[in-house]
């Protein structure tokens, strides 16, 4: 089995973020940052505001954000449900854009979180035409998975799901909807195979943009530890990034034969 890193995507709208990444040149929620595992996502100081309406200090303006955002061969995608993806996605932004300087793009972040949930939508959506189907003992196997990726026992990791607005219910329909497109992704594209020459590619990526953002030298220095401890990380980062662009690929591909509507 294996080891899976955490994403937005199980705390609010499944793949959306993965699918809304291949968008954003690559920069999805594995990339980059950190070449070990990553934990349960924080919130941190976002970047200033660049507008108006309902912006905080410390948050975007979401007073643009309509109810529902879309809507996708008549299933609506719900102003929650976006601003559960986009607001979590935007601190991550912030984050970064306080080490680069450079500001965070709320207006491309709001198409990009939109087109992700669409997709993602679409995924599921041909998922279950397809007949796919995710047993309970697959879904509770993958929520245990994720609590011992962060450390935390599966109750902590539910209780941490809580205080983003998600219950026990709400969490395992997020699991099961992530495995459902996991097992159309694989049954599309076939089994994603990960080569040493990627690998190395990406860890020299990761140190490259440590450097860049002031996190230490080239890669195999400055913090950065050495690729033999970091390698099943980064070849799952590889691996991930990889799924990703399958699913980009095909939610474009039902998109345009779809019945979308984008209210945002």
């Amino acid at each position: 089995m294996r080891s899976r890193t955490w994403r937005a995507a199980v705390a609010a709208a499944g793949l959306a973020l993965v699918v809304a990444g291949c968008g954003a040149g690559g920069d999805d929620d594995e990339g980059g940052a950190t070449a070990a595992p990553a934990a349960a996502e924080q919130s941190g100081q976002a970047a200033g505001p660049e507008q108006g309406g309902e912006q905080s200090p410390d948050g975007p303006d979401t007073s643009d954000i309509p109810d529902p955002v879309a809507e996708v061969n008549g299933t609506e995608i719900s102003r929650d449900e976006f601003l559960s993806v986009f607001e979590n996605r935007y601190k991550q932004m912030g984050m970064q854009a306080q080490m680069t300087g450079q500001p965070v793009d709320e207006a491309q972040l709001k198409k990009l979180t939109t087109d992700g949930l669409v997709g993602t939508e679409l995924l599921t959506q041909e998922a279950e035409k397809r007949g796919i189907e995710v047993s309970d003992e697959e879904i509770q196997a993958e929520l245990e998975e994720f609590a011992e990726t962060n450390q935390v026992s599966p109750d902590e990791f539910i209780a941490a799901m809580g205080e983003q607005g998600l219950d026990r219910d709400a969490v395992m329909e997020q699991i099961d909807k992530q495995l459902r497109v996991e097992k159309l992704i694989t049954s599309e594209f076939g089994e994603f195979e990960v080569t040493d020459a990627e690998i190395e590619a990406a860890y020299e990526q990761i140190g490259q943009q440590q450097a860049m953002a002031g996190g230490g030298g080239a890669a195999g220095g400055g913090g950065l530890p050495p690729l033999e401890q970091v390698r099943g990380e980064v070849s799952e980062q590889v691996r991930v990034q990889k799924e990703a662009g399958a699913m980009e690929e095909l939610s474009q591909k039902l998109r345009a034969g779809a019945d979308v509507t984008v209210h945002l």
